[in-house]
Parts: structure tokens; C-alpha cells; sequence
């Protein structure tokens, strides 16, 4: 067999032949760390999951049973430390026995291995093949033949990176496998043994010849041998948990608790209308929890999610016990916007309507059927605990990163429509009506659309949390809003979509003016007396119930057609512009109820005041 070398303009050797490095891989093992024979699992923790509390806001409490055999010191431990645990939640309560303490540290072992792989240059060549005959060819094209007496090198080792390991039997330990709870746990290196030299001795005829391994420019050999074997020696570095009790060689069990990031549960509705055959108008609500985990490997654990979530203060604060610098949250680097949005989106801040003030009376919510046992999937239960409820669901298993989605409940409730209609007056604070083509009215009103909402009356004996909700008649889709959290017998509004065969309108009038009405802090203000007149007209084919709300800066004096009027201070949102002192307007809130039989028209009013500077 002949090996050729070649230099590449940068000085370096490159082999003329092509060689597999898979092809001449044997891994063999040389030896490992001895364990005390007999006591190989003596001491170690066996830990299962028993449960997993889960709540909306990206944090869950793990709780593991751990069963193991107290060594001759009294001591049990496990290398399956958290990875994250929040300050204060991190606790081993053991069954029986006292428990001295805890401990949280680093321990060290070291494996060596032999591998067989390919020569990678001239000088692995001839360390391969000291002994054997092999022609040589030089720089000046004269050649040498002689016996490889000996290899003149140095021991050199070099730190594998992820590309070597695999060529060396290593499985390959980077990117998103090395997420899991037992991979953030230890630290594993491996390096690998090797020499660097630059000459060789050549026993010829005439004598041993020093050849530099730079001058082979060919090389010949019978029967090459083209791999050698290397040692490479794995270096890990992991966490170790440690338990101490008071007696050796007792059974202990142990349950360990932690707080921490990286599970969440989101809830999603679905709400179908329908009618019976009594025209009673019901709605089929579907509730289910999609979970993500980003934490650690969930196998065959017990669930529960929790309806609310509580106060912990040192969520962000890391527990020492980890032996970790920060709090590890990686739900929160794989989905940034999700875990960011939960306090502005679970508000109600963000409904299109006002639908998430409302609540119905409790009078009239006990009207309806109470009691409605919803469908649940087998072996789901719900329960409550405090001020949080918690539904319990059944084993799974859910691997990090991994989502599951699990159908939570199903149930059939009395709906009504509502319509609504809600203005709000921004008014500029000026004491004289603008003149002038082409200038502006100094009256704005918010946008006149009038909105059809569906109104659900809790009648389950349990709460509906606050979720996105998909409205659905068959299946057309109507719209998608949020429901709000909704305790039995209690209801809400969702808002479905603007209804475009009821229309509204409104008008404005100055009925009276009175300049320097009012001195207040030095300034003279004007009184301005208004009518407003709303218009709504129903051109369905049904009678519809409707809600107007009217909102303005001012003070209300008449309203007509029975409705209610809430007076509060004064508000800015009322006024653009406004120069005068927020002690002289108040801020009026009307609303209407009523009910409109097709083609009706309702025609309400109000009579107000409100100061201006003037």
C-alpha cells in the first residue's frame, strides 16, 4: 500500500488518499472508575414525579418522591438536581427519620477509553507502522528504503469538540439535547491523547538516517497500517443532591418540592350556538388547556392546572440549592412575546367592548338552571382549594418541549343577545363655537358601532376561567374575544361581531348659554346647557335587547325613557385641550336598557351642563 503526501501552499500536509474514518472506528473499552463492588446503588435516590402543579402564568411546582437506601454514613443523594427552583421553594420532607440536612455540590469522575481511528497525517503514518520496512521518496527526488526504527515525538492531548465525537463513538451532545434536566446538571469534556513530533529514524544498510517527517514527499509501505489506537479520557462534572440522616442502612422516603419557570397552561373556549326545540337559545362551551413545557421531562405525572395564580414575592430571586447564578426560565427564551403578554392580556383591556365589567345579578343569574353537570373526559376531576381552583388531570407524559392539549370540560348554557352601544363624548374646551368654513366640530365621539354580544350564564358548578374564546354557530365561524373568569351562577359577555342591521345615530344641541356662570380660582367660566338625542333603529326581523352608554364630561340634569345616570369627578378623557380646573366638571355616565321589536326606532335623551374658561 502506498500513502502519498502532498503540501498545500500554507505548508501543511494533505493526504493523497481518501480514507474512511467510520470505517476503521472499534471503540474498546480500556476501564472505568471501579464502585464499591456490591454497593453500586447504595445511597442513590430512585425518583417519580408525583405531581405537577401548573399555573397560567409560566411557573409550576414539581413534587418528587424519593425512595433509597441510607449509605454507611447515613447519606442518600441523586444527581437529578433542578436545573431552576425559586428562593424559598426548594424542600426534602422526609416520610420517617430526621433529616440532618441538605446538601448541594459538584463531584467529579473521570472515564478513559482506547479508540482505534485513522491516521490523520505522515506522522500518525509512521507511529502506526514503526518496525515495518517502507520506501521513502525526498525533495530531490532520491529515495531511501530501510525499517522504521523509531518515531521521535512529544504526548500532546487535545479537547474534543462535537464534530470529533461522533467519528469517536461519542454520542453528539450539543444544541437542544443538552436542554434537559439531567444534561444541565453536569458538565462533560472529553480529550483525547496524541504526540506532535517532527523526525523519525530510518535503519538502512548504510546506517540509522534521521529524516525529517517534512521531506517524505512519498511513502511506501506493504500492508500500511492506516489507523492507531488513541486514549481519550471523559472528564463530567455534575450536580449532586445529598441527603444526610441520622442512621445508615435504613429505607428512607423523601418527597422534594421546587417552584419554578418553564411550564404553562393557556385555557381556549369554544363556544357553539345553538336552540333546543323550545327555542331556548344554548350555547355548547367547550373548555380545554393547551400546555407547554419548557422545564424538564414530565413521565407519566399526575397534572394539575390552577385556576388564578399565587403570590410568590421571590419568583425571580434563584435558589442556592441549584448551585446556578440566574433563574433559568426557558419558556420564557422560547416564547418571549407568549410569557410577556400574560398580565396585559388576561385583562380586560383588551376587549373591543365594555363586556368584561359586566356581571349579571346574582338574582337574576339564579333564575336560570342551576346545577349542570358538565362533560367531563374519564378521570378528570376538579376540586377547589382556597381562593385558587384547581382541576386534576389524569397521568401524561410530556417531554420538554413539548405541547399537549387536554379537553377540560363540556357543558350546554342559556345565552341571550345583547346589543350595545357605547359613545363616549370627547369634547374641546373652548367657551365660543368655532367659525369659519372648513373648522372642525369641537364635539368627538368614539366610534358609532353598535355591537352584538352573546351574555352566558354560568349554570356549571364550575368557574370558567379567563380565556380566548372562538364563538361558533355549526361551523361558521363568528368572531374571537375573551372570555373573562366567571364564577357559577354568575355570567359574562363576550362581544361577537358589529351589527350591521342596527344602526344609531346622535345629535347635539345648545339650548342655553350663561358667561361668567361660575368664578373658580381667579377665572371666569361659562355654563353650556346641551341636549343629546340618540337614535337607534332595529332593522332585524326579531326583537332585539339593547344597551346604549353615553359618557361625557359634565353633569346630567334629564334624562328621559328611564334611564340611569352614574355622576363621578371629573375626568381627563372627557376633554381635549381642557384649561380649566379639574374640580369644576363632573363626569356623566348614562345608560339605557330596553327591548326593540322589528323595525323599531328608540329615540332617548339627556339634558346637561357643563363650565367652560372663558
Amino acid at each position: 500500500m502506498t500513502f502519498s503526501a502532498q503540501r498545500n501552499a500554507n505548508g501543511s500536509l494533505r493526504l493523497g488518499r481518501a480514507l474512511s474514518l467510520a470505517s476503521l472506528i472499534i471503540v474498546v473499552t480500556l476501564c472505568a472508575l471501579p464502585r464499591r463492588a456490591g454497593a453500586a446503588d447504595e445511597g442513590e435516590l430512585t425518583l417519580t414525579t408525583e405531581k405537577v402543579i401548573v399555573f397560567k402564568d409560566g411557573y409550576c411546582l414539581v413534587l418528587k418522591r424519593a425512595v433509597g437506601v441510607t449509605d454507611e454514613h447515613g447519606d442518600l443523594f441523586t444527581q437529578q438536581v433542578p436545573e431552576a427552583a425559586v428562593l424559598g421553594s426548594f424542600w426534602a420532607t422526609p416520610k420517617e427519620g430526621r433529616l440532618v440536612n441538605m446538601t448541594a455540590g459538584w463531584t467529579e469522575t473521570a472515564v478513559e477509553t482506547v479508540s482505534e481511528v485513522a491516521c490523520q497525517n505522515t506522522l500518525e503514518i509512521l507511529e502506526a507502522n514503526v518496525g515495518k520496512t517502507c520506501w521513502l521518496q525526498l525533495p530531490d527526488r532520491s529515495s531511501l528504503k530501510g525499517e522504521i526504527a523509531q518515531v521521535l515525538t512529544l504526548a500532546n492531548s487535545t479537547v474534543l469538540d462535537d464534530t470529533d465525537r461522533p467519528a469517536l463513538g461519542f454520542p453528539f451532545v450539543s444544541g437542544r439535547a443538552d436542554r434537559s434536566a439531567s444534561a444541565a446538571s453536569s458538565l462533560r469534556s472529553h480529550v483525547i491523547a496524541g504526540t506532535i513530533g517532527s523526525q523519525f529514524v530510518l535503519k538502512t544498510e548504510a546506517g540509522d538516517v534521521l529524516v525529517p517527517v517534512s521531506d517524505v514527499r512519498r511513502l511506501t509501505i506493504n500492508e500500511m497500517k492506516t489507523a492507531r489506537r488513541r486514549k481519550v479520557t471523559t472528564t463530567e462534572r455534575s450536580k449532586r443532591l445529598t441527603l444526610r440522616f441520622a442512621a445508615a442502612g435504613q429505607r428512607r422516603e423523601v418527597l422534594l418540592m421546587y417552584f419554578r419557570p418553564g411550564v404553562r397552561w393557556i385555557p381556549t373556549y369554544r363556544v357553539n350556538l345553538t336552540s333546543d326545540k323550545q327555542q331556548q337559545k344554548l350555547a355548547e362551551i367547550s373548555l380545554q388547556a393547551e400546555i407547554l413545557n419548557e422545564a424538564e421531562d414530565l413521565i407519566d405525572a399526575p397534572t394539575d392546572i390552577v385556576v388564578g395564580v399565587p403570590n410568590f414575592r421571590f419568583r425571580t430571586n434563584v435558589s442556592p440549592l441549584i448551585l446556578e447564578k440566574t433563574l433559568v426560565n426557558t419558556l420564557l427564551a422560547a416564547a418571549p412575546n407568549l410569557m410577556g403578554q400574560f398580565r396585559n392580556d388576561m385583562s380586560n383591556s383588551l376587549y373591543t367592548q365594555r363586556s368584561g365589567e359586566f356581571r349579571r345579578d346574582a338574582a337574576q343569574a339564579s333564575a336560570g338552571p342551576h346545577g349542570d353537570a358538565p362533560e367531563l373526559p374519564d378521570e378528570l376531576t376538579a376540586s377547589g382549594a382556597q381562593d385558587l381552583f384547581v382541576y386534576n388531570l389524569p397521568p401524561m407524559t410530556l417531554r420538554q418541549g413539548e405541547r399537549v392539549a387536554v379537553p377540560i370540560l363540556s357543558a350546554k348554557v342559556p345565552y341571550r343577545d345583547v346589543y350595545t352601544w357605547d359613545l363616549h363624548l370627547r369634547r374641546e374646551d373652548i367657551a365660543t363655537a368655532p367659525s369659519g368654513s372648513g373648522v372642525s366640530s369641537p364635539l368627538v365621539l368614539s366610534q358609532n358601532k353598535i355591537w352584538r354580544q352573546i351574555e352566558l350564564v354560568n349554570t356549571t358548578s364550575l368557574p370558567w376561567t379567563t380565556g380566548a374564546a372562538m364563538i361558533m354557530q355549526g361551523r361558521q365561524p363568528l368572531g374571537q374575544e375573551l372570555l373573562t373568569y366567571t364564577s357559577p351562577r354568575d355570567a359574562c359577555r363576550i362581544p361577537v361581531t358589529v351589527s350591521i342591521e342596527t344602526r344609531g345615530s346622535f345629535v347635539e344641541t345648545e339650548t342655553r348659554r350663561e358667561l361668567k356662570a361660575l368664578r373658580w380660582s381667579g377665572s371666569d367660566y361659562a355654563r353650556i346647557h346641551q341636549q343629546a338625542t340618540l337614535d337607534v333603529c332595529n332593522n332585524k326581523s326579531e326583537t332585539i335587547d339593547i344597551e346604549m352608554t353615553l359618557r361625557f364630561g359634565g353633569k346630567a340634569d334629564e334624562v328621559s325613557h328611564g334611564g340611569t345616570v352614574t355622576l363621578t369627578p371629573y375626568r381627563a378623557e372627557d376633554w381635549q385641550n381642557y384649561r380649566g380646573q379639574p374640580g369644576v366638571n363632573n363626569s356623566s355616565v348614562v345608560v339605557w336598557k330596553t327591548s326593540l321589536k322589528a323595525g323599531e326606532t328608540f329615540q332617548p335623551t339627556v339634558a346637561y351642563h357643563f363650565y367652560t374658561r372663558h
